[in-house]
């Protein structure tokens, strides 16, 4: 027994006929009937049996027949998997990012790819920056999202962004009028700010020490999506990155940009030592088109 008699039986049963088979296979009919009858010979029994000008399989055929589908439909199973793969629509990809990236907005970006690409696992991490650029280096990761860079050998860092905050506010506030809004104008304003481990606290911080603005924080919250909810429900007004709370309407919430401009980096970090996979590869390249409308240099 080999896997071309089987190949033989599988396309007959398929056709109910030796000649079909052939033309099936892309070889002539006798032999065909050749791989079927040693395969025949074998097994010990009869496979088929004449009906109407049919080759109609006997019982124990049928119990053969049934294990070979099984054979030929994993057969189909690999090759299809091949094909994603060499598509780039198959693999596993874990991705780490900010908690300002990890919580929604990523979620919403990779949804459409996710639907059209089912061989294609994802797993997302919300991690710090230095927590992203460790889990990188040990190549526990395929992609992080990081707003600091990383000097390691074992780690490939590119800048793909650079993005403006923007002062974020409800939609009943005074300010929400204004095309612009300065930070002078944040002075006395509740100010709901981020958690003290955020890499974007230095940043914002700067931009009220450069105008003598005192930062009147009184709600501290560890994501920037907790501080969207705060703002949209009237409790004050935040600086954040302008990916986020993209899902509440104008009506609850606006967002402004800030002046003196106000600025972060996002770079992202791949593993520098082993070779990514086509899957990773064509998710970063997705992630990148998805970011570059918040880009601050392609305005």
């Amino acid at each position: 027994m080999n896997t071309r008699q089987l190949e033989a039986f599988h396309a007959t049963i398929a056709t109910g006929s030796a000649t079909r088979a052939a033309e099936r296979l892309g070889v002539s009919q006798p032999a065909v009937s050749k791989l079927l009858r040693n395969l025949s010979d074998s097994c010990g029994f009869e496979l088929f049996a004449r009906s109407g000008g049919r080759l109609v399989p006997t019982l124990e055929g049928r119990l053969i027949a049934a294990e070979v589908e099984r054979m030929f439909s994993g057969t189909q199973r690999i090759a299809q998997l091949i094909e994603a793969v060499r598509n780039q629509e198959a693999g596993q990809v874990t991705i780490a990012a900010p908690a300002a990236l990890a919580t929604r907005y990523l979620a919403t970006t990779l949804a459409p790819m996710m639907q059209i690409q089912n061989e294609l696992r994802l797993t997302i991490l919300s991690r710090t920056s230095p927590q992203i650029a460790e889990l990188v280096a040990a190549q526990q990761i395929d992609i992080g999202l990081s707003l600091i860079p990383f000097d390691h050998p074992n780690v490939q860092a590119s800048p793909i962004m650079r993005f403006s905050m923007v002062c974020v506010m409800p939609a009943d506030h005074p300010l929400a009028h204004n095309a612009v809004v300065h930070v002078e104008e944040l002075a006395g304003e509740t100010f709901i700010a981020l958690a003290r481990d955020d890499c974007s606290l230095m940043t914002i911080d700067r931009a009220f020490q450069m105008t003598g603005v005192q930062k009147r924080s009184r709600i501290e919250v560890p994501m920037s999506e907790t501080a969207c909810a705060f703002v949209a429900a009237g409790a004050g007004v935040s600086i954040l990155p302008p990916f986020v709370g993209l899902d509440y309407g104008e009506d609850r919430l606006v967002r402004r940009p800030l002046e003196p401009d106000t600025t972060m980096d996002l770079w992202m970090l791949t593993p520098n030592r082993s070779a990514s996979s086509l899957a990773a590869r064509r998710v970063a390249d997705f992630l990148k088109t998805a970011l570059a409308p918040f880009d601050a240099a392609s305005r």
